[in-house]
């Protein structure tokens, strides 16, 4: 499969570090890290080309285009990641120039993707027959039967996290990411409920993904009636609490009271 990246934001380029996977990228553990992410390897070859987008243009531009590339790469799959709208707005004549067969649009931040824009770029790219996916944040890309962007889903195990835990006990022994948030942040969530108690769940799993960072915007969306950040953080905590579940059933370890009340505090 071959990846095309057009980046306008600080977040596009974890996505693509996380893809990459150079042994620089995570530094989240510092001195005590222990290279977790070796066994995901690097999918730098899939990766046709980034182009950049300038940051800080101003909020309406006369000749979009002319910030698209002119001769862009043969693609599978298309990624605008933190463009300006108006920008956005002409991403099917690169898809088109590409030859791709999908798009995804992460929406990390409302203004990077509007409903309006959303909806005519969904109608703009079905009438060229490729897929197209708008996850709002880039963790919430599940499978939902595209032939494309599933293969993208599986091929390089990012888009909703997936955890699988090992207790002690009620202690964790071991937590093993099976699909990581795009931008990698499932890796250190894994690493920081490792030797912790189930009680701590919670506050260790919210602790972890704010201190990754996750760059997700802390502005009020409209269609989600919250923040995108916080999205993300009850995506990661469904997630954890679906690990812990299983792990419980694995080990016939009953639900006390205290692992109850960890388990209450999921968000839909």
């Amino acid at each position: 499969m071959k990846l095309y990246f057009i980046v306008g934001h600080e977040f596009g380029e974890k996505v693509v570090g996380n893809l990459v996977n150079l042994p620089t990228f995570c530094k989240s553990c510092g001195l005590v890290c222990g290279y977790c992410r070796i066994g995901y390897g690097s999918h730098v070859q899939d990766i046709v080309g980034l182009h950049p987008i300038p940051p800080n243009l101003p909020p309406f531009l006369d000749n979009p285009s002319r910030y698209l590339p002119n001769s862009p790469p043969k693609a599978d799959v298309v990624i605008p990641i933190g463009i300006h709208p108006d920008i956005l707005a002409e991403i099917p004549s690169v898809v088109s120039k590409c030859e791709a067969k999908a798009v995804i649009v992460p929406i990390e931040n409302r203004v990077w993707c509007p409903p309006a824009l959303r909806a005519k770029l969904l109608d703009d790219l079905n009438a060229l027959g490729v897929e197209s996916a708008f996850p709002k944040p880039f963790c919430a890309l599940e499978e939902s039967g595209s032939k494309i962007i599933d293969e993208f889903l599986r091929r390089y195990s990012i888009g909703r996290p997936k955890l699988e835990m090992e207790l002690e006990g009620y202690l964790i022994k071991n937590v093993v990411v099976k699909r990581s948030a795009p931008c990698g942040d499932t890796w250190y969530v894994a690493q920081k409920l490792r030797f912790t108690h189930v009680k701590d769940l919670n506050q260790n799993t919210s602790n972890a993904h704010h201190g990754y960072p996750c760059t997700a915007s802390m502005d009020v969306d409209p269609e989600l009636g919250d923040t995108i950040l916080h999205k993300a953080g009850y995506i990661i905590r469904q997630e954890v609490h679906a690990a812990l579940l299983r792990a419980l059933e694995a080990m016939k370890l009953p639900l006390t009271p205290e692992v109850e009340g960890v388990l209450a505090a999921r968000k839909a």
